[in-house]
């Protein structure tokens, strides 16, 4: 019986966590979301303190290429994302200044080593050439 209530607060104590938004580490994504069930409308607030950087990757004739897999890194860090099938991939962190890098060229493109986001702009668009 004993065991059988310390598995049951266990279980509530993760079901907490979990509903509260923590991850392991007990960091939050930083994201809060909003449903109302009375109306269809969804909220998204970003952390104060982090900025929206997107990098939009196409072609020579400005064709998205989805599934581009680019990342930020700064002096200490890179943060991965993939390009969704508007060629788009954003990333939500500290403001930094960050270099662009792929994990990976795409398929059939040549990449440079490295890209940069110009000045303060927080965007950046990448138009690969055929390799």
């Amino acid at each position: 019986m004993k065991k059988l209530l310390i598995l049951l607060l266990a279980l509530c104590m993760l079901l907490c966590f979990a509903a509260c938004g923590e991850t392991a580490d007990g960091d939050t994504d930083g994201t809060t979301t909003t449903t109302s069930t009375s109306a269809s409308t969804t909220t998204t607030t970003q952390d104060s303190s982090k900025i929206t950087y997107t990098v939009t990757v196409v072609n020579e004739q400005n064709e998205p290429i989805a599934g581009a897999m680019v990342q930020l890194c700064d002096n200490d860090n890179c943060f991965p994302s993939v390009a969704d099938a508007n060629g788009v991939a954003t990333f939500s962190l500290e403001e930094a200044t960050y270099k662009v890098s792929f994990l990976t060229a795409p398929e059939g493109y040549a990449v440079e080593e490295a890209y940069y986001f110009e000045g303060s702009s927080t965007e950046l668009t990448i138009t690969l050439k055929a390799a």
